[in-house]
């Protein structure tokens, strides 16, 4: 695995864990957050669930050079490079403009990086 690649898996895995947590426990800062885009608790706790579960993903498979946790890295980046479009979407449509939608497309630009200097190692 490249260099590039390992950097990139632990601050995603660092950005989404701490996110997913957030999401799951519901803090204050949440509820703002969920009520901000339109969603419940429930689905808000469950897009956390799916963060958290996809930084694990990026740690699990992070010094794999193939097989099968290395396909749980890629599978993990590639799924939080999706979750992440669906909320630059959400977050477009709800009217916040791009400012809103920043952290969304900045953190699955990275997870896109991430899957691509994967495959190039």
């Amino acid at each position: 695995m490249s260099a590039v690649a390992a950097i990139l898996s632990l601050a995603l895995f660092l950005a989404f864990l701490t996110s997913g947590l957030q999401k799951v426990f519901f803090s204050t800062a949440m509820s703002a957050a969920a009520e901000h885009v339109g969603f419940t608790k429930a689905a808000f706790q469950r897009i956390g669930v799916l963060e958290a579960l996809g930084a694990v993903g990026l740690v699990c498979g992070l010094s794999a050079t193939g097989g099968f946790w290395f396909l749980v890295n890629d599978l993990a980046a590639w799924c939080l490079a999706a979750l992440m479009g669906g909320a630059v979407v959400v977050h477009l449509r709800r009217g916040h403009g791009i400012k809103g939608a920043a952290p969304a497309l900045v953190l699955g630009l990275v997870a896109l990086l991430e899957a691509i200097f994967r495959l190039m190692a």
